[in-house]
């Protein structure tokens, strides 16, 4: 899911840019000038899952390190695995599709001037 939050500044310096008084006015151009976006949502039940594994690793050594005080050799090389394999996991189901992220930066920053 995208969320797109534009704050109170930035809409009415985007409104005064396109050359609108009105804000209605300014709405209904970006209504019907903006391009429409193909989103393709991310399967959170496959990714969930494995990201709860890690977590529930990195749990257990932060545990360990509480009780003793110390940090082992082995321990870090355990997190910095877990990172790895978070890591992993992340740049496997989060989509990074340039056409929209570039569709999406010219829709906030339009040319078109009234």
């Amino acid at each position: 899911m995208v969320t797109l939050l534009l704050q109170s500044r930035e809409i009415k310096r985007q409104q005064f840019e396109a050359g609108y008084n009105q804000f209605s006015a300014f709405a209904r151009y970006r209504l019907f000038n903006s391009p429409i976006f193909n989103v393709s949502l991310i399967d959170g039940n496959a990714m969930l899952p494995r990201i709860r594994r890690v977590g529930d690793q990195l749990n257990q050594i932060t545990h360990a390190v509480n009780l003793t005080g110390t940090v082992s050799k082995e321990q870090v090389g355990a997190v910095k695995e877990l990172v790895g394999q978070l890591s992993k996991v992340l740049k496997e189901h989060l989509l990074q599709d340039a056409e929209f992220e570039a569709s999406l930066a010219q829709s906030l920053n339009p040319s078109n001037k009234k």
